[in-house]
């Protein structure tokens, strides 16, 4: 009886009050996200890679990632070089792992999102973390992976290289903060170093990005190799150079230099001159990427983004030196 009487109170209260008064879905904050589930996803699975009567230094698949609605704690790669009838090719081999945007078409691009050198004639195994790269691996993608390999099938110096590719999805809560946006500055590029005719600036081109949202964080993430040798430097690759990028007018430098190749592990021992430190890299590793935050200077409607190289110049002596160069920006909510 008690309960009819409220009711009978309540009820000319509510069809008293307008559509206006009643607060819409959308007021009521972003709708949660579920957790994922734990699961790994393989990418490549002893993919050949190798150059001969087929050119197969570039191979492209399709992955189907989890769509952006389940939240993971952690996206680890996981990543090996073995060897095809145990004869890997005989010399260190630059290589990257992309993501490539409208595949097949004049509009692909190519974005890179992991990078290693190949060792001398053995395999080995390396893993990375991923987990600020999950707003590109959402939902159906394309992978492709390049070794910049010269041997094949029957060759005296080795028959290429195996490429084993998984992705393990760490289900639960995301970072905080949450990386939301992955915006390519230079997806991919080379550039010659050490020509006084030919400066890196007209180049590497200075890129403007235009601000979106009001992110927590920004980080800026690069990968950066040099090669080539000969003459009193033997740069790009044995040599150590003072490398900058330009937010906004702020200055953020770095020698690219790994004095730690004697320590990297293999599959077995390396032959050649894998001990020797280089410029940014080690025959049978991953590259490193530079990252540093750049929130401080992410300001303005606009962000310019430019990169330069120490001087120097190249006295014509052996290979031209040359260097590699990706970066992307992060931004964080």
């Amino acid at each position: 009886m008690a309960r009819s009487n409220s009711l009978a109170i309540l009820m000319p209260l509510l069809l008293a009050c307008s559509p206006a008064d009643v607060p819409a879905a959308s007021d009521a904050g972003p709708a949660l996200r579920p957790e994922g589930e734990d699961q790994e996803l393989s990418a490549f699975d002893a993919e050949h890679i190798y150059f001969g009567a087929e050119n197969r230094r570039k191979v492209q698949v399709e992955v189907a990632f989890p769509g952006p609605q389940a939240t993971y704690s952690s996206v680890i790669g996981h990543f090996r070089l073995h060897c095809p009838n145990n004869l890997c090719d005989h010399w260190d081999r630059y290589g990257s792992l992309r993501l490539v945007e409208n595949p097949g078409t004049e509009d692909a691009r190519a974005i890179e999102i992991d990078r290693f050198i190949t060792p001398y004639q053995v395999g080995f195994s390396w893993q990375s973390d991923l987990t600020d790269l999950r707003p590109l691996l959402t939902g159906r993608q394309t992978l492709e992976v390049f070794i910049d390999t010269w041997v094949g099938p029957g060759h005296d110096q080795g028959e290429g290289w195996l490429f084993d590719a998984r992705f393990e999805f760490v289900g639960g809560a995301p970072p905080d903060p949450e990386p939301d946006q992955v915006i390519p500055v230079w997806p991919h590029l080379s550039y010659q170093a050490g020509r006084p005719g030919n400066l890196v600036a007209d180049q590497v081109i200075p890129v403007s990005l235009p601000i979106v949202g009001d992110p927590y964080e920004v980080k800026l993430r690069s990968f950066i190799t040099g090669h080539g040798f000969g003459g009193a430097q033997n740069c790009a690759e044995f040599c150590s150079k003072r490398h900058e990028f330009s937010v906004n007018g702020d200055a953020f430098e770095r020698n690219i230099w790994r004095t730690d190749c004697g320590s990297t592990e293999t599959d077995g021992a390396q032959l050649g001159t894998w001990r020797y430190a280089r410029a940014g890299w080690c025959p049978g590793a991953q590259v490193r990427p530079w990252e540093s935050f750049i929130s401080r200077s992410w300001v303005g409607e606009t962000v310019e983004i430019s990169y330069d190289l120490e001087p120097y110049t190249w006295a014509g002596n052996g290979g031209e030196p040359f260097y590699y160069l990706s970066a992307l920006v992060i931004t964080y909510r």
